[in-house]
């Protein structure tokens, strides 16, 4: 994977998705590799997809093969040149109290805290701060956090 990404090369390998969790052969082009909270990710130019997608690492299964450079040239990866900024701010479900904490936890400024990240990466990001963005938690001592200009960034999130 390493040489493929250094050289620009495509691979074949084999993967486990969670849509599918049976062996899937892909081609793909390594573009880099990716560290979150959580795991490591190779991102790359997906052939079968036709778009940039991340990869988690532990889930390529066998030996990649080499099949040398793409016959064409890759298109530019939009979300990863994209910078957006997340706008994190306490959940209003929480008393006044419990916001001023949370905003001083957090260093925040006039109640919010103004994230920059790639556009390919928010999601992470926000996964890393336990912040849900499709439905808030019941309990909003659970959540604590929301994402306040969601309109904004959901393009850039997953299911967007």
């Amino acid at each position: 994977m390493v040489r493929a990404l250094r050289q620009q090369q495509r691979l074949e390998v084999d993967y486990l998705g969670v849509t599918n969790p049976s062996r899937e052969g892909r081609v793909i082009v390594p573009t880099r590799f990716v560290k979150t909270a959580q795991r490591w990710h190779l991102r790359a130019w997906c052939e079968q997809s036709q778009g940039y997608r991340d990869f988690v690492l532990s889930r390529f299964r066998g030996e990649p093969d080499l099949l040398g450079r793409p016959l064409t040239p890759l298109p530019e990866d939009i979300a990863w040149h994209t910078h957006i900024t997340l706008c994190i701010r306490p959940d209003p479900r929480l008393s006044p109290a419990q916001q001023a904490a949370l905003a001083a936890d957090y260093g925040m400024a006039n109640g919010e805290l103004l994230l920059p990240s790639r556009a390919a990466l928010a999601n992470y990001l926000l996964l890393d701060m336990h912040i849900h963005t499709k439905m808030l938690d019941g309990n909003p001592a659970a959540q604590q956090l929301i994402l306040a200009n969601i309109d904004e960034v959901k393009p850039w999130l997953f299911g967007g």
